[in-house]
């Protein structure tokens, strides 16, 4: 059964791709994407986005979102050391000829949730400003909302800081209105990334043999980028020379098929105040000294490890046979 999503992102590199899998994908209809300000400014994101859109081969209307965080911080930097100035690498890619929708992104959020027949899927690629100020605004849309896939949250550490990844440390405070509600929700971390979330360079060289598609063209060139970028950063490949791990293509793809990612339940906390730790996905893990549950909050189902065959076979099957 095909399922419809919102997808809301940040484009940059590794939402690019995650995009592409999303919107080829046989098993998912992406009625709207919504863009965040996070890896680059609104304005580059907005733009990087529908230049997606345009080597997809669909029609996906574009909506521009929030441009800071709920409580706005100067000092924070964005992912343009990592994405590159325009969010892209720096690739060529031909400008977009379409432009985003006049309605906000967040209006977009509440009414396509609150008018969905059925339970609506949604998936999170960047920061949670979009989806919290939705929430705030229709506490309703929670209970219309089948699935929250998010790419969010460390369970072992961060990126920005020894325990905060980016998404979430760009706007703790939406991320807590988000982890508070009571929504479904599935947390695709950091960690799977080095275990299981990630393609070989023998995925790459097919996905690069499809070329004759626009998207599988759009993906190749972000995978050789991206590999050339940790290399400039002074990175160590961890899954090896030549492989890449974008984070949101797991995220999506494990919103796609859950059975790629090995999950566990628990309660998940954000920190929003502490000197070292603002930013932290704090998860509930006593197994001796916690009896009760937590009545007006659910446990998340946070992906650890992915199954690598299984994942690349999603990508690659809806890729070249699409």
């Amino acid at each position: 059964m095909i399922r419809n999503v919102i997808i809301d992102c940040d484009t940059g590199l590794d939402d690019a791709v995650a995009l592409l899998l999303a919107i080829r994908s046989p098993e998912l209809n992406v009625k709207g994407i919504t863009c965040v300000n996070g890896n680059v400014g609104l304005d580059k994101v907005i733009n990087n986005t529908l230049r997606v859109v345009e080597h997809s081969g669909m029609n996906i209307p574009v909506y521009a979102g929030a441009r800071t965080a709920l409580i706005p911080d100067t000092s924070k930097e964005d992912a343009s050391a990592v994405h590159g100035k325009d969010g892209l690498g720096g690739i060529p890619f031909p400008d977009p000829t379409s432009s985003c929708e006049a309605q906000h992104a967040v209006d977009y959020i509440v009414e396509t949730i609150m008018n969905a027949e059925e339970p609506i899927d949604w998936i999170t690629l960047g920061p949670l400003t979009n989806a919290a100020l939705a929430l705030l605004k229709e506490p309703r849309i929670s209970k219309n909302v089948r699935m929250l896939t998010m790419m969010a949250g460390g369970v072992n550490a961060g990126n920005v800081t020894e325990v905060a990844e980016f998404n979430v440390f760009a706007d703790p405070e939406a991320a807590r209105v988000i982890y508070n509600s009571r929504m479904p929700m599935t947390m695709v971390p950091l960690d799977p990334l080095w275990n299981g979330g990630f393609l070989t360079v023998e995925n790459i060289q097919k996905i690069e043999g499809a070329c004759q598609n626009p998207w599988c063209e759009m993906a190749s060139r972000i995978f050789n980028r991206t590999e050339k970028l940790v290399e400039e950063m002074g990175r160590n490949p961890v899954n090896g020379v030549g492989t890449v791990s974008p984070p949101d293509l797991l995220a999506v793809a494990v919103a796609i098929d859950p059975e790629i990612a090995v999950m566990f339940e628990s309660y998940v906390d954000l920190e929003t105040r502490g000197e070292f730790t603002r930013g932290m996905t704090v998860l509930d893990r006593r197994e001796y000294y916690r009896k009760e549950d937590r009545p007006n909050k659910n446990k998340v189902k946070i992906a650890v490890s992915a199954r690598q065959e299984k994942y690349a076979d999603l990508v690659l099957n809806t890729w070249i046979r699409s």
